[in-house]
């Protein structure tokens, strides 16, 4: 008898955790819906883009090639402006497809995910930079950011990647010009 007391507190005293713990998952749980949310507005569109591309690029190639080897060039430029009709409806169609799966992709992906690896007071952090003006106007900056380093690159660039494609050039003419002739960097 001297025992049932004890589990009798055990169990009282998990009733009464059950409650609050349920509490912290639920509020967790509303923090990584609402970074979810936040992700999916900022960057949905971008990847339904990428993604449609992706799926549009294969098929265009493939097409391409097949216009060329197929279509007699007398009939190339009507046979490609259909196709361009119908590569359209393919990629609106497609478009379509994926955005209507990127918000629920995001919850059922990224809710789990981000509740698993993050504790609720991160979660808040967060949140609050997501929400603040200062991560607007870091937003704002990213493409003029991102477009300012790029060019920074390509100006730091330029010459060593025109040096290099003159060199390949150079050495494609060697290769297609003289059937036999030893590849650039190689002796016959």
């Amino acid at each position: 008898m001297a025992q049932l007391p004890l589990a009798v507190i055990f169990a009282l005293s998990c009733a009464v955790a059950m409650p609050a713990a349920a509490q912290g998952a639920d509020a967790k749980r509303t923090l990584a819906t609402k970074i979810s949310q936040i992700q999916q507005k900022s960057d949905s569109g971008a990847m339904a883009e990428q993604l449609t591309a992706s799926a549009v690029q294969p098929v265009i190639a493939a097409w391409s090639q097949r216009l060329d080897e197929t279509v007699p060039p007398a009939r190339q430029k009507e046979v490609r402006d259909r196709l361009d009709v119908e590569l359209k409806k393919f990629a609106e169609t497609t478009q379509k497809a994926i955005e209507s799966q990127t918000a629920k992709a995001a919850d059922a992906t990224l809710v789990p995910m981000l509740m698993e690896k993050l504790s609720e007071d991160e979660l808040k952090t967060i949140v609050t930079y997501l929400e603040s003006s200062a991560a607007a106007k870091f937003q704002a900056l990213g493409s003029d950011a991102t477009n300012a380093w790029a060019k920074k690159v390509i100006d730091n660039t330029r010459t060593s990647v025109e040096n290099a494609a003159k060199s390949f050039d150079a050495a494609a003419n060697r290769i297609v010009g003289a059937p036999g002739a030893p590849a650039a960097g190689t002796k016959k």
